[in-house]
């Protein structure tokens, strides 16, 4: 199989993944908060890569290579994007917040164009531009509950999902996709470990209090395995031969996937509407995936 294949593969299994963490965010925030769950999350995930580096199953060197940019990486995704998720749907209706965090691609394409000089067909922005559509359409019928700071700061995610490709593709030639995964999960099991401790006025007993529920684990062992390790892993390792215009795009698909776990597992109620924004969604992203591009830059490991 071609690497271009595999790499487009790898970015829509990523986002697909992504899809189902919706569902199990929230079975696990029935019994603890957004930032306690952000820190469980992250630090198992972080345990997890520590094991595979000590087991040698994964080499880690990041001696002499230029890790301020990491940082940043991190600081992007997951740092800034889960506090501005986070706090942008709690101030906005989760219709509204579908359809702010859909602009992704389009922030996608910009960055990609003025940060890496990446090519960028009229093809492609059509395609992001359906897939805004799509979800838009897919939101359909839902509450609409508007507020300034809360697009503010769903626009910040957006972004910052959109910056996390930019920079994990241009810091590729340094770093392997493991390397940039480890290092963010390292910034955000030590930021959102604070935060918790901070929030809860450093009273450990609200971050030990959910660890008993059996499926307070089965939840965070998809978010911070599955959710994390595999699918930040494949997405790290797609956008070193997908241009970022191509992979944002694929963003959105983590809206269909969503949509499909709530009506199949939540027995959620389904319009024709949406089944059309579903359709929209999946032909975007199809079509952008077919698209061969013009001398794409691959990174080379």
């Amino acid at each position: 199989m071609k690497t271009s294949v595999l790499a487009t593969l790898a970015g829509l299994l990523g986002y697909s993944i992504f899809g189902f963490s919706f569902l199990f965010s929230k079975i696990a925030l029935g019994l603890t908060t957004p930032f306690v769950l952000l820190s469980v999350r992250f630090l198992t995930a972080f345990l997890v890569m520590n094991v595979l580096v000590l087991t040698g199953r994964m080499k880690l060197s990041l001696r002499g290579k230029p890790v301020k940019m990491l940082l940043l990486l991190g600081l992007v995704q997951p740092v800034v994007y889960f506090i501005c998720e986070n706090y942008g749907i709690a101030l906005t209706s989760a219709s509204f917040s579908g359809i702010m965090l859909s602009i992704i691609p389009i922030a996608g394409l910009a960055m990609g164009r003025l940060i890496l000089k990446e090519s960028c067909s009229a093809f492609q922005v059509a395609c992001a531009v359906l897939s805004i559509v799509g979800v838009v359409l897919t939101t359909v019928g839902g509450e609409v509950r508007f507020s300034p700071l809360g697009t503010a700061l769903l626009a910040g995610a957006a972004v910052s999902a959109a910056l996390f490709n930019v920079i994990s593709r241009g810091t590729a030639k340094y770093f392997t996709a493991f390397e940039r995964t480890y290092v963010m999960f390292a910034l955000g099991s030590v930021v959102f470990t604070l935060v918790a401790l901070v929030q809860n006025r450093r009273d450990l007993t609200a971050l030990r209090a959910p660890l008993t529920a059996p499926w307070f684990w089965g939840a965070v062992l998809y978010l911070a395995v599955v959710s994390s390790v595999c699918a930040f892993l494949l997405i790290n390792f797609s956008v070193n031969y997908v241009s970022v215009a191509k992979i944002s795009i694929f963003s959105n698909f983590t809206t269909v996937i969503s949509v499909l776990a709530g009506i199949f597992l939540m027995k959620d109620t389904f319009s024709p509407v949406q089944l059309a924004g579903v359709v929209v969604i999946v032909l975007s992203v199809f079509g952008v995936s077919l698209q061969k591009e013009e001398r794409p830059e691959e990174v080379s490991q």
